[in-house]
């Protein structure tokens, strides 16, 4: 038995070990998106237009805004994202979609990829949540 829990023993350690070199490989793609940095392969809303004040940056979709904060340090800081974008840039390869309401909800449009501008008088501080689409 002695034999038996040194084997179990060493084969926990092992991965362990194994997990920890994985994590820290996957340590800068793990600190994407809502982070205020936008960053290749994020998709961003700007509390300004042309791109200014903060960004809400995203990796990955977020179907409510209503509990999304910018961070502090730019114009805009601490305001909620809600209702409160006027411009965007698209830094990933796929398009993005937005929409006027939680949950991909009323009015819905496209953001190509590597596109930026700022939002069209139906968009603007209307926008409530995102998606990435699986095209390019």
């Amino acid at each position: 038995m002695d034999k038996a829990f040194r084997n179990l023993a060493t084969g926990c350690i092992a991965a362990v070990s194994t997990a920890a070199i994985l994590l820290a490989a996957a340590g800068p793609s793990a600190a994407y998106g809502k982070d205020g940095i936008l960053e290749v392969d994020e998709f961003g809303l700007f509390y300004n237009q042309y791109q200014s004040g903060c960004v809400f940056d995203l990796y990955g979709e977020d179907l409510n805004f209503n509990d999304n904060y910018f961070k502090s340090g730019c114009t805009g800081g601490t305001s909620l994202v809600n209702d409160n974008t006027e411009s965007y840039k698209n830094r990933d390869v796929y398009a993005w979609k937005v929409a006027t309401d939680a949950n991909m909800d009323g009015n819905v449009g496209e953001i190509p990829s590597n596109y930026q501008g700022n939002a069209s008088s139906t968009f603007k501080n209307t926008i409530s949540s995102s998606t990435y689409t699986l095209h390019a």
